[in-house]
């Protein structure tokens, strides 16, 4: 390195100092350092002008930069970082982005950019739904796009994809055909595509049956890759599940088990076994490429797809021990997506079984969130009801599954039937009035893979639940007595209840059955809208999808922006669906018979002492409603089963009752009216 001395100055001029001393820069126009004197204020061209070194006071006037103040009229210079001048770049900007978009979209394809000009013209009309000649319109758009063979190169553009999917939904079935035929070549290229998935979605739900069979042949010959994309993987589920026939559903398959059925299929194959029975040594080849297709679906999250669930079934079946736990491994966090089908559930129930308790411990972690939604699901509520019948640790399902019931427990009742039957397990499992023997007996199938007593768990199971349903069935009862279906699960609910809280359960039910104004619909209505016991919205034969009668996934409808035609609809159920007193709805009268008739059996084996329903209803029974029950046939017989079910205490109360009124009572000609007097003595 080469070293430069410090110029220094000498001794003699520093006074012998030794150290050199820094030269000063002198500023032009300054004073020397020993001049004390007060800088003076300067006056030059009548403005007021500190001198070099003071700063401008607080009311003098503000100078340009070249020292000239602003005056009237002048422009300003731009100052940077402030708000103003951020504005003005930012406009500027953003003008001059939108000139380099137009150019480069006009230097790309001139004519096609004119093409989606003159075409999104059209299309403002068209879209309207006021507007009229729209099948002049669509050919006018036919004659645009086709003459060019532009709708592939269209369907990609976020707005052009809109023309094509309002064409392809108010265009005739002849021109729809056109469309597809300029699409089907690309489809694989849609599918993936952010905006023209769109296409490919309409002309599913627009399409006819022919239609719908060629866009699925199109996707089988790129159903590995599609199935791995994110926009394309909701479209092969549809097409599995909804459009498919059970070949193309085959055929669709057959490329996840080898790479050979990728270009020629086999009509004989139709399950993964298939492919080894003839060549055995093709069943190893076979299971380690449908593992590395699961593996690659778990890895990126797409496992909400019927295809893959199928996939997922046959492989847990047929594979070996180590590669089954490694493939269980993956799908435990992942059993709430693959819950959506039938086979999907399937798979779901078998990876919980087959699992360690640690394992199956961090998967209901995972599954709390979504248990609400399984528990109403059509084929998820089968998961829930596996869980709650063999999960041996009733702390942890206590928190993970069991309260996230009870908090939404209204909701899960009154959205359908799967919603009842978990409940119903929770609080009665094994119950006859409420499942099938033939689930009953599945259900316990699953007891194998579980090691505590079945009749500890479900005490503990019991003990966990039944405080909390107390809270929610006093803080509303009319709710459980709302209609046939929810007050058989009511009735089931009370047979373990005893002591103190079945009391207050009779006493809140009581309350509401005692009612006057107590009224409830005809027919259930769930919390959808859908009314029990009624067909609604029956369509002909001619417009249903192909393959109609196969098991489906429960579609998921997005909002409809016309309100006033669900209004509209909705109310015409309703006015089929009139409001009657609750004590004469059949349902419920077959429901409260149960609860009464609960009585005599709950004291032969816990003594007189034991709550009784009928106590709590001729407690809470006035006058003038006892006198109008008299007068009809159903609340009738529901004195006659407390007379009978009840203790000499509470029949003798009932006859007090009912003394007063006998010659009303004998004059009833009603069959229920006629037996009460009889039975009374009167």
């Amino acid at each position: 390195m080469i070293q430069t001395k410090k110029r220094s100055v000498s001794s003699s001029e520093t006074g012998g100092s030794e150290k050199p001393m820094k030269k000063v820069k002198k500023e032009p126009g300054s004073k020397p350092a020993g001049d004390k004197t007060k800088a003076k204020v300067q006056k030059k061209d009548g403005v007021v002008k500190p001198s070099v070194g003071q700063k401008a006071g607080k009311f003098q006037k503000k100078t340009s930069p070249g020292g000239k103040p602003f005056e009237n009229g002048e422009h300003k210079t731009f100052v940077p970082n402030t708000p103003e001048s951020k504005k003005e770049y930012w406009n500027g900007l953003k003008a001059k982005q939108k000139e380099l978009r137009q150019q480069r979209r006009q230097n790309k394809s001139k004519e096609l950019y004119e093409l989606s000009v003159s075409a999104k013209k059209i299309y403002e009309k068209l879209k309207r739904k006021t507007a009229e000649g729209k099948e002049e319109l669509v050919q006018k758009l036919h004659e645009l796009l086709g003459k060019e063979d532009a709708y592939a190169k269209v369907a990609t553009s976020h707005d052009t994809a809109r023309v094509l999917q309002c064409m392809i939904k108010n265009a005739s079935d002849e021109i729809r055909d056109q469309i597809a035929t300029s699409l089907l070549p690309s489809v694989a290229v849609l599918a993936t595509s952010k905006y023209g998935h769109h296409c490919v979605t309409s002309l599913f739900k627009h399409g006819s049956k022919q239609l719908c069979a060629r866009v699925v042949n199109e996707i089988i010959k790129d159903v590995v890759k599609l199935v791995n994309h994110t926009f394309s993987s909701s479209i092969v589920d549809a097409a599995y599940n909804e459009y498919a026939t059970n070949e193309q559903r085959s055929f669709m398959r057959q490329p996840f088990y080898s790479e050979l059925y990728k270009l020629d299929k086999d009509r004989t194959v139709q399950t993964m076994k298939d492919c080894w029975t003839t060549n055995a040594y093709m069943k190893s080849s076979v299971l380690s490429t449908v593992k590395d297709h699961l593996v690659q679906a778990a890895n990126k999250r797409l496992t909400d797809n019927s295809l893959l669930h199928a996939l997922l079934a046959e492989f847990l079946e047929e594979a070996g021990t180590t590669e089954r736990s490694e493939v269980i491994e993956l799908y435990l966090p992942l059993l709430a997506s693959i819950s959506s089908t039938r086979d999907g559930t399937g798979a779901a129930i078998y990876c919980f079984l087959h699992s360690v308790v640690k394992d199956r411990r961090s998967a209901l972690r995972a599954m709390k969130p979504y248990v609400e939604k399984l528990s109403i699901h059509e084929h998820g509520h089968r998961l829930v009801m596996c869980v709650l019948n063999c999960y041996d640790d009733t702390v942890t399902l206590g928190k993970q599954v069991i309260s996230p019931i009870l908090e939404q427990i209204e909701t899960i009742v009154g959205s359908g039937e799967w919603g009842r039957k978990v409940v119903g397990w929770i609080f009665s499992p094994d119950d006859k009035d409420l499942l099938h023997p033939t689930q009953i007996d599945l259900l316990n199938g699953y007891l194998e893979y579980s090691k505590k007593d079945k009749d500890i768990r479900r005490k503990e199971v019991f003990a966990v639940a039944k405080e909390a349903f107390c809270k929610q069935l006093e803080s509303n009862a009319s709710f459980w007595l709302r209609g046939g279906h929810t007050a058989l699960l009511t009735a089931a609910i009370l047979k373990n209840y005893q002591g103190e809280e079945l009391g207050r359960l009779h006493r809140a039910l009581a309350k509401v059955v005692c009612d006057p104004d107590w009224k409830v619909h005809e027919h259930e209505i769930n919390l959808d809208g859908s009314i029990l016991s009624i067909e609604v919205d029956k369509k002909p034969k001619e417009n249903l999808k192909p393959n109609a009668g196969v098991e489906r996934k429960i579609k998921k409808f997005k909002k409809s922006p016309f309100e006033e035609e669900k209004a509209a609809a909705r109310e015409k159920q309703l006015a089929a669906n009139p409001l009657i007193n609750g004590i004469e709805h059949a349902g419920i009268h077959i429901a409260l018979k149960k609860m009464i008739k609960l009585d005599q059996e709950k004291r032969q084996l816990a003594g007189d002492d034991v709550s009784q329903f009928g106590l709590a209803i001729v407690e809470e029974l006035a006058v003038e409603q006892l006198s109008a029950w008299i007068t009809q046939n159903r609340p009738s017989f529901l004195l006659l089963l407390i007379f009978e079910n009840s203790t000499e205490e509470v029949q003798q109360m009932l006859r007090k009752k009912v003394v007063p009124m006998k010659k009303e009572l004998k004059s009833q000609k009603h069959t229920g009216g006629k037996l009460l007097a009889e039975k009374l003595k009167l």
